[in-house]
């Protein structure tokens, strides 16, 4: 009777122990699968700023007429060696959000309408920004 004690004892001391293990632990599942490295943004935005819709640049001290195409123009540069993938660069214009793709360094442009007075554009990520002011005539009359 004593040993059957004994042997009840031991059954329920290892069915204690079993049940009471760390579920927390790694489980060794062999070897791994390869991890992918993250995609890092590729492209980085250089430059900002208002041209002609042909991409030719706006004069300093140049009247802007409502009556030309203007754009707004990015340069982006790559910043790694490898391939990449396709970049989303934001911008603003006058405080609205745009954003543009780039598969490769380079310029790009939109095309864009002034409004009255201050245009603003700035490149999100670098606080780059450049601005125009359009300046409308308005009626008048020439008295001689």
């Amino acid at each position: 009777m004593k040993s059957h004690k004994c042997f009840l004892l031991i059954i329920i001391v290892t069915f204690l122990s079993i049940s009471c293990s760390n579920d927390d632990e790694p489980v060794d599942q062999g070897p791994s699968a390869p991890v992918t490295p993250e995609v890092i943004e590729s492209f980085d935005p250089i430059d900002i700023k208002f041209v002609y819709e042909d991409g030719s640049g706006i004069g300093t001290d140049e009247c802007i007429d409502p009556e030309n195409a203007y754009a707004i123009e990015i340069e982006v540069s790559k910043n790694s060696e490898g391939n990449t993938d396709v970049s989303k660069i934001e911008y603003t214009i006058n405080g609205a959000s745009y954003s543009m793709s780039f598969s490769t360094a380079g310029t790009k442009r939109n095309p864009i309408v002034f409004v009255k007075g201050k245009n603003i554009a700035e490149l999100v990520k670098t606080a780059k920004s450049t601005e125009v002011v359009l300046v409308e005539q308005d009626d008048f009359q020439l008295v001689e």
